[in-house]
This record gives C-alpha cells, structure tokens and sequence, in this order.
C-alpha cells in the first residue's frame, strides 16, 4: 500500500527538503524513522512488539543507500 500525502503535507515536505538539500524521498524517511523512534521508545504498541531500532536502521540505510 502507498500512502498519499495531501497537497498541505506534499508541500511541508518539499520545502524542508529544499531548505535541507535533500531529497523528497529521504525526508520522509527521516520523518518515519524519527516518528517511530518518538512513539516506540516511550510507548508501546498495544497489539504487537515493534523492534523501533531496526525500523529506523531501515530507513536511514535507505537513505544513506540514496546519496
């Protein structure tokens, strides 16, 4: 499944990318993994264990695979 952003969060994303000279892809991969890191190390999911640290190794691999 693909998520679809609005056209509000489409744009905040383009402009950090632009201020951070990244790239759209890594800044929502930054984003997801520091969400992740935000909900999981303080809370816990309810239903079902989330390994947050190898998530966000995931995601910041794919970004550092994309430079």
């Amino acid at each position: 499944m693909n998520y679809t952003l609005s056209d509000v969060q489409q744009n905040a994303i383009e402009k950090i990318a632009a201020a951070e000279m990244r790239s759209v892809s890594q800044v929502v991969g930054l984003l997801l993994a520091e969400g992740i890191s935000w909900m999981y190390v303080d809370y816990s999911s309810r239903y079902n264990d989330v390994n947050e640290k190898e998530l966000e190794d995931q995601l910041i691999k794919e970004i550092k695979d994309s430079l």
